[in-house]
């Protein structure tokens, strides 16, 4: 014989038959969600800017690299070294005449917008290194042209130097190149090059 079951046992039977969360069970996996995409794109984040970091370092080494090939180039075959209009202006500047064409080139640093830039004969000057760091020479940065003789001595840093002692007593120039572009670390470079149409001759050290 069937009995009618009663209002307390059916709400019983439908609260045992509900499948769901509650909105607590709700709110928690909605909150572990958001910690998870947040951790997420953190790393992405994090690797994309590696990634971005290391293509500048390399763009910042070749640019360097291929500014020294090309300056040791020039400076091997220079003959003669051309004068500036004064000593301090070394630092900063290296003009000269490649042999045996005769072309004239000049290097140029300016400080003020930190590029580097190569100009053959009365053409335009192309930049070939940019975001460099080597700063003003005359007020404490790096030389990026440095003038040695035979001897090694520093000719622009004698006393009683001149722009014509300069040019002709070099046989060596050295070549510091530094730069550091956005988000990448900083490269640097220092090389001495002689000139190979100006030998030491006999004056002894």
């Amino acid at each position: 014989m069937l009995r009618a079951r009663t209002p307390r046992q059916v709400r019983q039977l439908c609260a045992a038959d509900e499948d769901g969360y509650t909105l607590i069970e709700l709110l928690v996996s909605l909150s572990i969600s958001m910690v998870v995409i947040g951790i997420s794109v953190a790393v992405i984040v994090v690797f994309l800017s590696a990634q971005v970091s290391t293509a500048n370092s390399i763009n910042a080494a070749s640019q360097v690299r291929l500014a020294q090939l090309q300056l040791q180039s020039d400076i091997q075959s220079a003959n003669p070294l051309g004068t500036q209009a004064s000593v301090a202006a070394y630092g900063d500047n290296l003009s000269l005449t490649t042999q045996p064409s005769g072309k004239t080139v000049t290097w140029a640093y300016s400080p003020t917008t930190k590029k580097l830039t190569r100009k053959v004969g009365t053409g335009t000057a192309v930049v070939v290194v940019s975001n460099m760091t080597n700063g003003d020479p005359t007020a404490g940065g790096i030389p990026v042209f440095a003038y040695f003789d035979h001897c090694g001595t520093n000719l622009a840093s004698q006393s009683g130097a001149t722009p014509s002692s300069i040019s002709s007593g070099t046989t060596v120039v050295q070549v510091t190149i530094s730069v550091a572009n956005v988000n990448s670390a900083p490269y640097g470079s220092t090389t001495a090059v002689s000139i190979l149409n100006n030998p030491p001759g006999a004056v002894a050290c």
